[in-house]
C-alpha cells in the first residue's frame, strides 16, 4: 500500500489568497492526456468553483478518485479518499506559508506574446520550463480570472485553460474543454459523515498497517 503515498502529493497545499482577479463560480472540466503514454485514453479533471469554496475531482491511478475540497479564506483542505466501500477518511490540512528557504523550485515561467479561444475564454500565452527534465511548453491562461481555482501552477498570472505538469508517470497536459458559470451545490463542498477525518501522517500510518 505504500505506493498510494506519492498520489496524494498531485494535490499541493499552497497558500496563494492575494490574487485579485473577477470572482469565478462554475465548473470547469478539463481532458488530461498523458505525452508519454498517447496511447492512453484521456481522463477527466472536474472543478467546482464558488469563488471561496473550491472541489476538485480527479481520476486516481489507485483509488476510483480522489475529492480535495479547500476552503480558501479559512486556510483549511480535506483530501477525500476511499480505500474500500467502507472505509473512507478525509485528509485535513491547514494551509501554512512556506519556508522560502526550503522551497524547491521545479519550473519557471515567462508571459510571451499570443492568444487563442480555449472554451469560449480568451487564453495568453505563456512559456513553462520544467526544470526536472528541462522540457519547455507553451501554456495558456485567462487574466479574467486567478489562479487559485487549480493547484498546479498557483502563481501563474491568471487562471490555467491549457498546461502541463510533470509527474512520475510522465508529463500530462491539462486543456480545459467546457466550462459553465452556473453556481454548484453547495453541499458539494461539505464532508460526508461517513469520513473520518484524519491528518496525513495518521493516514500514512494507517496505510502501512495494511
Amino acid at each position: 500500500m505504500n505506493k498510494i503515498v506519492p498520489f496524494l502529493f498531485l494535490f499541493v497545499f499552497t497558500s496563494s489568497y492575494s490574487q485579485l482577479k473577477k470572482p469565478f463560480v462554475g465548473t470547469l472540466v478539463y481532458e488530461i492526456t498523458n505525452l508519454d503514454r498517447p496511447e492512453d485514453n484521456p481522463l477527466e479533471m472536474i472543478v467546482f468553483s464558488l469563488d471561496s469554496l473550491v472541489r476538485i475531482e480527479t481520476p486516481s491511478p489507485v483509488f476510483d478518485a480522489q475529492i480535495f475540497i479547500k476552503h480558501i479564506p479559512r486556510k483549511k483542505s480535506y483530501l477525500l479518499i476511499s480505500l474500500s466501500e467502507t472505509d473512507h477518511y478525509a485528509i485535513k490540512d491547514e494551509f501554512k506559508n512556506p519556508d522560502s528557504s526550503k522551497i524547491q523550485v521545479k519550473y519557471i515561467w515567462k508571459k510571451k506574446r499570443g492568444k487563442k479561444i480555449i472554451s469560449e475564454l480568451t487564453a495568453k500565452k505563456l512559456k513553462l520550463t520544467l526544470l526536472k527534465s528541462n522540457q519547455s511548453f507553451e501554456c495558456y491562461y485567462s487574466k479574467e480570472f486567478a489562479a487559485k481555482y487549480q493547484d498546479a501552477y498557483q502563481d501563474f498570472p491568471g487562471l490555467p485553460l491549457e498546461y502541463y505538469v510533470e509527474t512520475e508517470d510522465g508529463i500530462l497536459k491539462y486543456t480545459l474543454k467546457k466550462h459553465n458559470k452556473i453556481a454548484p451545490n453547495y453541499d458539494l463542498f461539505g464532508i460526508p459523515s461517513n469520513y473520518k477525518r484524519v491528518t496525513f501522517d495518521e493516514f500514512v500510518d494507517l496505510l502501512n498497517k495494511e
